[in-house]
């Protein structure tokens, strides 16, 4: 299984648990709204994303595994100040439009 992200490990690593759990639900319905989700990544979503969620291409299709493994570092360094915080995956956008542009 590839793994891009486990909310554990961000909160192993000190982040705290509420911006962890915003930052993978903003990632994840990012992630449904441009059709990047498996089946059971949608299931996941719908279920609510807690402090258990994984962005692994059991939950991301091909594509979005493809998309991910690219830029998720680019994604992290650009919310760093701002875990959490990017409402409604604006900087995500921008980073998948540069993505879509060069593939």
């Amino acid at each position: 299984m590839k793994i891009i992200d486990k909310a554990v490990w961000q909160i192993d690593g000190g982040v705290p648990a509420d911006k962890t759990v915003r930052h993978f639900a903003c990632v994840f319905e990012w992630l449904s709204r441009h059709g990047l989700l498996t089946e059971e990544g949608e299931e996941e979503l719908e279920d609510g994303i807690d402090d258990t969620a994984s962005l692994n291409d059991e939950l991301v299709s091909e594509q979005g595994i493809a998309f991910l493994e690219s830029c998720y570092d680019d994604y992290l360094r650009a919310v760093k100040h701002r875990y959490g915080e990017d409402e409604n995956g604006v900087l995500l956008e921008g980073i998948w439009q540069k993505y879509t542009q060069t593939t």
